[in-house]
């Protein structure tokens, strides 16, 4: 039995902060989710799998365009022509709702819905599956939905789908124990984008989204091979990503502009990468070239040269230094408590807590401290100015 388990699609991301790209590269980013679901698609028809799951997030939107929804019934309709079948559940980002496609999936497709159900299928091999999950049906689900599967049924092989994140109390929350007393023989997860296999027996798998879709979210990305041999489970990562995010740190002493643009150069060498270059000890350089680059103009520049990495930002890194290094700790980390608290960050606008892509940065696990990072930063900055 062979089957591919990916999720988090996200297919019609937005990508934000790419306006200074060329239009051409622009368009190309827009296109990489769906060019990353081909990648998809084409792999589960050349494995010949006898499945497919799709773990939740399919779309970017909960209002998914047409164009995606075209997109994806095409996909499964080439599926459904090789006898492959999908099962699929949605997640917080594209959460279930009456009506909610306009477009009908061929009947290869199955949709789990709100409540927790399982569907079964004999593989070519004659594998008795049983196949278990759910829909979301608004973003936050406060409930531990997974206390709600059924125990093992009689099927030689069972399979959990869950949209979720371990203790994460708005997205059906669970603890790797609660899915292991199921006794099922493999967990399909998404809602996390980074790739991990959190229990090997049984397997409990998150694939990470196939593209990834910001700076964060490094690595090639991409989706799984799922082999059942003689009971034993076998995992064969594919790479689906078109673009792969990463993160270079440059050290600088009292470096020119011209002497930036070589060492930037050297960095930007890997193809189909959007790089994030954080230049080390920017207290070093010289104001004019400080000015230089937060006008972007550096970035400008790599615009407009060919190289095989695309530079996609420039962080300043002021360190520490003797002045600051003299503040009494004990007050930095009475005023971090004060300031830097998630609850007080949530509450200082909550129309734009309300929309979902502000929503999901401030709850990703780094916000707190990348922002913690970014006021360290400033301060420095600030003493070194003086």
């Amino acid at each position: 039995m062979k089957f591919l388990h990916a999720a988090d699609l996200h297919l019609d991301t937005p990508f934000v902060g790419i306006n200074d790209f060329s239009k051409e590269l622009q368009k190309k980013l827009q296109d990489s989710t769906y060019q990353a679901a081909r990648n998809l698609f084409k792999t589960a028809l050349a494995e010949e799998v006898d499945f497919v799951i799709l773990a939740g997030d399919i779309f970017d939107d909960t209002d998914s365009s047409l164009r995606a929804q075209m997109f994806l019934r095409d996909e499964f309709d080439k599926l459904n022509q090789a006898g492959i079948a999908v099962y699929l559940v949605y997640g917080n980002h594209d959460y279930y709702r009456n009506n909610f496609a306009v477009v009908n999936f061929p009947e290869n497709v199955h949709i789990f819905e709100q409540d927790v159900s399982t569907k079964t299928l004999t593989t070519s091999d004659g594998v008795k599956v049983g196949i278990t999950g759910f829909s979301y049906y608004q973003q936050h689900i406060n409930q531990a939905v997974v206390k709600s599967y059924p125990g093992r049924g009689d099927f030689d092989y069972q399979i959990g789908i869950l949209h979720a994140g371990v203790g994460d109390d708005n997205y059906a929350p669970f603890q790797i124990n609660d899915l292991i007393q199921k006794g099922y023989d493999y967990w399909a997860l998404g809602h996390i984008h980074k790739r991990e296999v959190l229990c090997d027996s049984p397997a409990i798998v998150y694939p990470g989204d196939i593209q990834g879709r910001n700076q964060n979210e490094t690595t090639p990305k991409g989706f799984y091979i799922v082999t059942v041999e003689d009971h034993l489970t076998k995992l064969k990562f594919v790479k689906s990503s078109v673009y792969t995010w990463d993160k270079v740190t440059l050290n600088v002493k009292n470096d020119s502009v011209d002497s930036l643009i070589t060492k930037i150069t050297d960095s930007l060498n890997q193809p189909d990468t959007l790089l994030t270059l954080t230049i080390n000890n920017a207290q070093n350089l010289s104001d004019d070239v400080i000015k230089t680059i937060k006008r972007n103009e550096l970035q400008h520049h790599f615009a407009e040269v060919e190289t095989p990495s695309i530079l996609y930002k420039i962080v300043l890194k002021f360190n520490d230094n003797p002045q600051l290094s003299q503040i009494d700790q004990k007050y930095w980390k009475q005023a971090q408590n004060q300031t830097l608290d998630l609850d007080k960050i949530k509450d200082l606008d909550s129309k734009l807590y309300a929309e979902s892509i502000i929503r999901d940065h401030i709850n990703d696990r780094e916000f707190l401290q990348n922002i913690t990072e970014l006021v360290k930063n400033t301060i420095n900055q600030k003493y070194t100015g003086e």
